[in-house]
């Protein structure tokens, strides 16, 4: 089992006033940014500022393909995740980006379990380019 999830969230912003909080993505290998949220402004429950992450038992959640990773066909990002059970909660934002509010702490947990597997199980998802030069991707 990979590292809980809720020790890996740093706040990039905060306002108390508001209620408003945005974590950091985790970027998973050269694949994909994952985007995991709980605020007033998001999809968690509950939607409110907390100052102890595990006190949330729900979060909204973003997966993104990074540029140069193949979004679709044999060697595509989504084909290797959408026949997992929590992908039915995702809704498409863009061809690159899906996104879920209200995912439970343990589907989290498996989504980022998910990708960290799918990113070692599947190299080929990011193109030959990007690998020899990430920086001009």
């Amino acid at each position: 089992m990979a590292e809980d999830f809720r020790k890996l969230l740093k706040d990039d912003m905060r306002n108390d006033e508001t209620g408003e909080r945005w974590f950091q993505d985790l970027e998973i290998g050269d694949i994909f940014f994952f985007s995991i949220q709980a605020s007033s402004l998001h999809g968690s429950a509950p939607a409110a500022l907390l100052d102890d992450v595990m006190g949330y038992e729900g979060f909204q959640v973003t997966v993104q393909s990074k540029h140069g990773v193949f979004a679709h066909g044999k060697r595509g990002a989504w084909q290797h995740l959408e026949n997992k059970p929590w992908w039915p909660l995702f809704e498409a934002d863009s061809p690159i980006v899906f996104v879920a509010e209200s995912v439970p702490v343990a589907t989290v947990q498996q989504i980022y379990e998910d990708l960290l597997a799918c990113v070692e199980a599947h190299p080929e998802m990011i193109s030959k380019k990007c690998l020899k030069s990430l920086a001009t991707c």
